[in-house]
């Protein structure tokens, strides 16, 4: 009998991250979800189908936190055959205006904590016959979003650790890859539109399918490169956004 993969996904209790681990409990992994909210966390992990799953509170902010949780898998499980680094804030603001705290705030997040995952996680990846890492980049790597300076430069070097680690640590059977979205249905998003606070109608205008992801449409293409089946892909970032980055807006016959 094929032993389960043991996949460990920061930002775990929510929005991407709880989808993505819900998806791979039912594809039969073992999940490890990383969490700064304890609550969050716990309902998160007891609401997964399957058993086995275990959940870490964890700041990715720092350094002693993310290496004891790895420290924690290491005794449970002895490897990890995936990482899903998916932890992440918006805090949007003018870019003339944005203080230093708030973009250091965003890159320690999004960037650092991406890296941090993925120093802890190496030695243990390195015991797995299939490692592979993914990272949760954005629209924002690759477009100009305005507002969003701390969030967009964080994203574009989410994609630069998943190249430079994906040819440092061939050698040692890990892939790193990463998926950007564009506009998600997370329960978060949900919340703003139902609020008023955001306006659906430009972003379903500006996306050639016409609508936001769903939270499980992200998943599924995480839990692809998570996987076998994409054995030969590594030091990528795949864009699900429903065409929005290829999209010359223009009057359509």
């Amino acid at each position: 009998m094929t032993e389960a993969p043991i996949i460990v996904i920061s930002g775990g209790a929510s929005g991407i991250g709880l989808a993505t681990a819900g998806l791979l409990a039912e594809q039969g992994s073992r999940l490890v979800l990383l969490d700064l909210h304890e609550e969050n966390l716990q309902n998160a992990v007891n609401g997964l189908p399957g058993e086995g799953h275990h959940g870490v509170r964890v700041d990715v902010t720092s350094e002693a936190s993310v290496n004891e949780a790895f420290a924690t898998v290491g005794e449970r499980f002895g490897r990890v055959d995936g990482v899903v680094a998916a932890a992440g804030i918006v805090d949007p603001g003018p870019s003339a205006e944005v203080s230093d705290a708030s973009l250091l705030r965003l890159i320690d997040i999004h960037l650092m904590g991406s890296i941090r995952m993925s120093r802890a996680a190496y030695p243990l990846l390195k015991r797995s016959e299939r490692a592979a890492i993914v990272y949760l980049s954005s629209m924002g790597a690759r477009l100009g979003v305005a507002q969003r300076l701390g969030y967009n430069a964080a994203k574009a070097g989410i994609e630069g650790v998943a190249r430079t680690l994906a040819v440092e640590w061939v050698r040692d059977g890990i892939r790193a890859n990463a998926v950007a979205p564009a506009w998600v249905r997370t329960p978060a998003i949900a919340s703003l539109i139902d609020s008023g606070f955001l306006d659906p109608a430009p972003v379903e205008a500006r996306t050639p399918m016409g609508r936001f992801a769903e939270p499980r449409e992200i998943a599924e293409v995480i839990a692809f490169l998570l996987s076998p089946a994409s054995s030969y892909i590594t030091g990528q970032s795949i864009a699900a956004d429903g065409g929005m980055t290829i999209h010359f807006p223009q009057a359509q016959d």
